[in-house]
């Protein structure tokens, strides 16, 4: 073979690599996948403030869930809690009334009556974290999240507005022996559920004078 019909086939291949190496997308293609990125805050502040207002009204009595759920474990949960996946841990909207026991760096403690008994509870004013409050609005279905990040992303979202909107003024104001009015989250597992030092995370708070 000759040196020209090398160079030639030669030049063919690098070409052809070339070609198959290069990928074309057209600039609008890119573009909407862009605009179309989920956008957690914008749509949190949407659930936050068009959806949330009525799940706190229809929020349960955290009395009533205690009975329910002493009464017949499973009918109370599957009637007044939710969750996004299979498993022990389902989450709730309660409302109460309790007396601000004390007042600590990153929670209050509160003391509410249920029955003959008080029961201790802890509010959580620091650490805002997690899943407890998107899922207890029982608001997001899973399958319309393409993915995990998207949920957690939300989680944040909402977890913010309660950091920057629902905590700061009360944590300037509540002081031990004021009187709270409040609608909360709380996380359940439900086959360890102990009622004493459960954990709330506030959704609305209330200081009653």
């Amino acid at each position: 073979m000759s040196g020209y019909i090398k160079y030639g086939l030669l030049i063919a291949v690098v070409a052809l690599v070339a070609y198959k190496s290069v990928y074309f997308e057209k600039l609008s293609t890119r573009t909407n996948t862009v605009a179309n990125a989920f956008d957690a805050v914008a749509f949190g502040k949407q659930l936050w403030n068009e959806k949330m207002p009525a799940k706190i009204d229809s929020a349960v009595q955290l009395t009533t869930l205690i009975d329910e759920i002493e009464k017949d474990v499973e009918v109370g949960v599957n009637k007044y809690t939710n969750a996004l996946a299979i498993g022990n841990y389902r989450y709730a909207l309660v409302k109460l009334t309790a007396d601000v026991l004390d007042v600590k760096e990153d929670e209050v403690i509160l003391g509410a009556k249920h029955n003959d008994s008080v029961l201790t509870l802890n509010l959580a004013t620091e650490f805002i974290y997690g899943n407890a409050v998107r899922d207890a609005s029982g608001l997001v279905q899973v399958e319309k999240f393409p993915n995990s990040t998207d949920l957690n992303n939300l989680s944040e979202a909402l977890n913010k507005i309660i950091r920057t909107t629902v905590l700061p003024s009360f944590k300037t104001a509540i002081q031990k022996g004021d009187k709270v009015v409040l609608v909360a989250a709380v996380e359940l597992n439900k086959e360890h559920i102990h009622w004493n030092g459960i954990e709330l995370l506030p959704v609305k708070i209330e200081i009653l004078k």
